[in-house]
């Protein structure tokens, strides 16, 4: 049976007031109209909801019975608007962010800051790991964008679209270590603190070597850009690292005149195509590009 929904909603509020004058007055509509609805819903129910009188409309039996169960589907169905309406006004939601630590306190930190502020009541979950593993979380559906730094990823089903540009270079402490690396093939000659190989940031600068016919041989291979800073800090060795994100944990590091050479790193932001963003996200991103 394939009844208007909006025959239901005239049967409700007629049965809710009992009469068809304060009916007409909230649905807006003339009595005949009303009528008509009802005389319509009936045929193609088969059967009489009401029963008319002086007094007004009185239900029926099957008509009571019926009054419960439309009550109660409307009262979903509004329920659902109204919580799709809190998501769209953004009273409401959740936001899946797939990002490396680095570029979390580098392109998110601002933005989540400001973003918070003004939709105190999105949840924000971050997961922090290998881009490989969130591009993998994200084709799943388990991630709404994920944030990384410039790689060869080719994914047909995924959008990427770069967002920003980071100066990227190799970083030391000028208190332990001078500026002896003239180029790449100086780099061996001196303890690299590095990240590990199966990294954007790694698989990035081993290409840069390569093409000055250099191989990289690190005394360190560490998880996160961060750590590097910190092991460079204490004198462990020079390191390869994103160049704002050393200055601001340590402003007293400086840069080898090699970095002269090393291009900057681009920020991609990547969407699966076959998943729709929620409003919370969408409206995260446009902060990001702002």
């Amino acid at each position: 049976m394939n009844v208007d929904l909006e025959l239901y909603r005239v049967f409700y509020i007629v049965a809710k007031n009992k009469h068809m004058t304060k009916a007409s007055e909230e649905l807006h509509i003339s009595q005949p109209a009303i009528s008509q609805s009802i005389k319509k819903l009936e045929e193609q129910l088969g059967g009489t909801l009401f029963l008319r009188s002086n007094k007004g409309m009185e239900l029926t039996e099957e008509g009571k019975m019926f009054y419960e169960y439309v009550k109660g589907a409307l009262e979903l169905i509004n329920n659902a608007e109204h919580e799709f309406t809190s998501f769209k006004d953004l009273s409401k939601g959740e936001i899946k962010i797939g990002c490396s630590t680095t570029l979390t306190k580098l392109v998110l930190m601002d933005v989540l800051k400001k973003f918070h502020n003004d939709y105190p009541d999105i949840n924000i979950n971050i997961t922090n790991d290998l881009t490989s593993n969130l591009i993998n979380d994200l084709k799943l559906g388990k991630l709404d964008f994920v944030i990384f730094n410039e790689s060869n990823i080719k994914e047909t089903n995924l959008n990427l679209e770069k967002i920003k540009e980071l100066k990227q270079g190799f970083i030391y402490n000028p208190k332990i270590f001078n500026d002896n690396i003239k180029g790449f093939e100086d780099l061996n000659n001196v303890p690299l603190i590095l990240q590990k190989r199966e990294s954007n940031s790694r698989k990035l600068l081993n290409s840069i070597a390569l093409e000055n016919n250099v191989i990289l041989n690190p005394k360190m291979e560490v998880v996160s850009g961060e750590l590097i800073t910190e092991f460079v800090n204490i004198g462990l060795g020079i390191g390869f690292s994103i160049i704002d994100l050393a200055k601001r944990n340590f402003e007293d590091l400086k840069e080898p005149s090699i970095n002269k050479k090393i291009p900057n790193i681009n920020i991609y932001l990547a969407t699966n195509k076959s998943v729709s963003l929620t409003f919370a996200s969408k409206m995260f991103i446009k902060y990001l590009k702002q």
